[in-house]
């Protein structure tokens, strides 16, 4: 296995990111921004825990099998252990732990714009360790980003006022998250990524299941017993917001930028509130159509960089 960053880098998209990286975002802004409304469908019938036990492990499962067909090795050296352990208590456990507290309390759209946050400091905390240039066009991005979430949050004020248990949750899991973007990308460990995700998500299952039976004293009656919405909900969250979506993430968190990769997160709120609004009957306004606005012009700043400036791209094991 080749050590990460020394083969030729992807074709990139007018000196931008490399083409491929504008699929999986696309991936990401469908699979994560409809799973919103699909996850407060499933809290609203299992405890938040019991849901996210019931599905986490069965997608890092799914990933470790793509990894063994794909002819790569699930193992992972004894030395970066302690790495993987510390990549899944951020990425996967400190995230998935508390975002399902804070959506249980909070309309599913509302949910995913406080928790995109996550960009803001992503870069705030790579500044710090990472010590990448935040150049104009990131600083221009991160701006038109941060307005666009801050529109949103304004006209949602007082509900956050409401349910400031539900926003502290969010809050927190989004600051977990960064932190955990950033050490990926940090250590970018040199393993093949659908290995390296799929045991980050076994992992971080673990601290949430045994954390079960503190907030579910039934939770197999309450498996036992769940409607066809519910089993949905689960089916959704293994395949698709599980083991398809983490792939394209964790891929490129590991291989762009972090103010890149982050800001590139910004269309899923997007398509939060639009697909609450959609299936859960959560009315948008126009605060929602001026935040698409900027956060459409925000990524637009990180994906098309001038030919005279670009930027360098990493190949990674798949």
């Amino acid at each position: 296995m080749s050590s990460a960053g020394k083969a030729a880098s992807p074709t990139p998209l007018h000196h931008g990111v490399p083409a491929s990286s504008v699929v999986q975002i696309v991936i990401l802004s469908l699979l994560w921004g409809c799973n919103w409304p699909v996850l407060k469908l499933g809290v609203g019938e299992l405890a938040p825990l019991t849901f996210r036990a019931s599905s986490l492990a069965f997608a890092g499962i799914g990933l470790l099998l793509i990894a063994k067909f794909s002819g790569h090795s699930i193992r992972i050296p004894r030395p970066l252990w302690g790495k993987v352990v510390a990549l899944a208590l951020f990425n996967i456990a400190g995230w998935n732990g508390l975002i399902l507290f804070g959506v249980q309390n909070m309309p599913a759209g509302r949910s995913a714009i406080l928790a995109f946050t996550m960009p803001i400091w992503a870069v705030l905390i790579g500044l710090g360790l990472l010590h990448e240039p935040l150049s104009r066009r990131k600083m221009i991005g991160l701006a038109l980003g941060t307005g666009g979430l801050a529109v949103l949050l304004s006209d949602d004020w007082h509900n956050l006022q409401r349910a400031p248990t539900g926003a502290l949750f969010i809050l927190g899991a989004a600051i977990a998250w960064a932190f955990g973007t950033v050490l990926l990308r940090r250590w970018k460990p040199p393993i093949p990524l659908a290995t390296l995700t799929g045991w980050m998500m076994i992992l971080g299952w673990i601290p949430i299941v045994l954390g079960v039976p503190f907030f579910d004293p039934h939770p197999l009656h309450s498996l036992a017993t769940m409607s066809g919405t519910a089993w949905f909900a689960v089916l959704y969250n293994i395949f698709l917001a599980g083991t398809l979506a983490h792939w394209a993430w964790f891929k490129m968190a590991r291989t762009l930028p972090v103010a890149v990769s982050s800001l590139s997160s910004l269309p899923v709120p997007v398509v939060g509130v639009l697909s609450g609004m959609l299936f859960l009957g959560e009315r948008p306004g126009w605060s929602e159509f001026v935040a698409l606005g900027l956060v459409l012009a925000a990524l637009a700043t990180v994906l098309f960089a001038p030919a005279s400036k670009p930027e360098a791209f990493e190949s990674i094991p798949e």
